[in-house]
């Protein structure tokens, strides 16, 4: 009798996670972990990464940044990339064009922690309001939002997503840094408390 693998959801704490079996190539893998241009957080050379799948106005990834920036503080040998994946709308993909415009100003984290944590609804006012406040070029960023830097990174953030089968934000991938076995990853999708994130990258320990 032939054994099926089956992925398997369980709730916990009102936390919905998924351990993933995914079939995935060594591409997949390096540009999950390590593809070029992606804003990082945290430690650059950290052992463990974090990749977070998110849109600026999904409510579940608004609910996370507070935990994502703690577990930064309280993991020095954590890395966060960050795949913006705006699923939600024009606005979603005006913020996340922004977003990685600030990162061609060295500022994605501040501005992406100031932007999720706002507590309003998303305008391309807003956006340029919280921009100028954490400092961003504002000539260079209204420029740069409409790059081809910005759509080619923003293009290869969708397709991986896609490949991966991806259609819900927040979703995580949690693995050692260096692995090159898609079987070593976990996926975590949907809020949760920094307890059960932290115990999840425990785990990966």
């Amino acid at each position: 009798m032939l054994r099926q693998h089956k992925n398997f959801l369980s709730f916990a704490m009102g936390l919905l996670f998924t351990v993933l079996s995914f079939v995935a190539h060594a591409q997949t893998i390096d540009e999950l972990l390590h593809q070029p241009n992606n804003p990082i957080a945290g430690n650059p050379k950290g052992t463990i990464t974090v990749v977070d799948f998110f849109d600026y106005q999904c409510e579940h990834c608004i609910k996370m940044a507070p935990v994502l920036n703690a577990i930064i503080k309280a993991n020095p040998n954590v890395r966060i990339v960050f795949k913006d994946f705006p699923i939600m709308g024009p606005m979603s993909q005006f913020a996340a064009q922004a977003a990685i415009a600030a990162n061609m100003q060295g500022k994605y984290y501040e501005f992406n922690h100031a932007l999720m944590t706002v507590n309003q609804p998303l305008t391309q006012e807003l956006v340029f309001e919280v921009a100028k406040s954490v400092g961003l070029n504002m000539a260079r960023l209204k420029k740069d939002i409409n790059s081809p830097t910005v759509a080619h990174q923003l293009e290869a953030n969708m397709k991986l997503a896609k490949s991966l089968k991806l259609y819900a934000t927040p979703t995580y991938f949690i693995g050692k840094t260096d692995t090159t076995n898609e079987a070593e990853l976990m996926s975590l999708l949907g809020s949760m408390s920094q307890a059960e994130f932290q115990n999840a990258i425990n785990n990966v320990k």
